[in-house]
């Protein structure tokens, strides 16, 4: 476990003790909120472990739990991609025209 995974499950804790679900569950449904067409596949070798885990199903993450969670394990893209999303950069690379081609996303590049 790196220092970086050991903080991202830290916070799926603290947002478990919140909300009065296990981590697992919690886990298993933050992955679930964040993008529907993902299911994720539960690994088990306990009847109590995947009865846990189905109890995610009835888990609620609010808007502010997600981003807690979403930024704890966001990644750092570093050089270039940090470089190339500056919209200084957007702006002379594409003279002004950026928005209007891309009008829905800020972060296509």
């Amino acid at each position: 476990m790196t220092e970086r995974n050991l903080a991202i499950s830290r916070v799926v804790d603290e947002v478990a003790k919140e909300i009065g679900y296990s981590s697992t569950q919690v886990a298993l449904a933050w992955i679930k909120q964040k993008n529907p067409r993902i299911i994720p596949i539960v690994g088990a070798r306990k009847a109590e472990q995947i009865s846990d885990s189905i109890g995610c199903l009835s888990v609620s993450i609010s808007n502010e739990q997600m981003e807690k969670l979403n930024e704890a394990s966001k990644i750092e893209l570093g050089f270039p991609h940090e470089f190339l999303n500056r919209p200084t950069l957007k702006e002379v690379a594409f003279g002004g025209t950026y928005d209007k081609l891309y009008p829905f996303s800020g972060n296509i590049i």
